[in-house]
């Protein structure tokens, strides 16, 4: 019986599941938010002056707004567009219409 050669198996590369890699996906999306978060209320705050109670008015208006999209009443396409024509401020637009 000839021994069978066994493939040399790299050691940098660790197998991941999928779940893995869909946990490592959200992390990172989670990280973005919270970093884009972070350097928007920075600049409200440093920047502009604003106070606790400006930034959190602000913020319950996010959560509102939040729940408006959730509910199906608003769409991120329409805001993207609407932020382009009216305020003349481009975001990079990954969402697919």
């Amino acid at each position: 019986m000839a021994k069978q050669r066994r493939k040399k198996v790299d050691p940098r590369c660790v197998p991941v599941s999928k779940r893995d890699v869909l946990k490592a996906k959200k992390e990172a999306t989670d990280d973005a938010i919270t970093y884009a978060w972070a350097i928007l209320f920075t600049v409200m705050r440093d920047k502009f002056g604003w106070g606790p109670v400006r930034l959190n008015r602000l913020w319950d208006e996010v959560n509102n707004l939040s729940g408006s999209i959730i509910q199906g009443y608003v769409k991120i396409p329409d805001l993207v567009r609407t932020l382009d024509e009216e305020a003349g401020i481009k975001l990079v637009n990954t969402l697919k219409k």
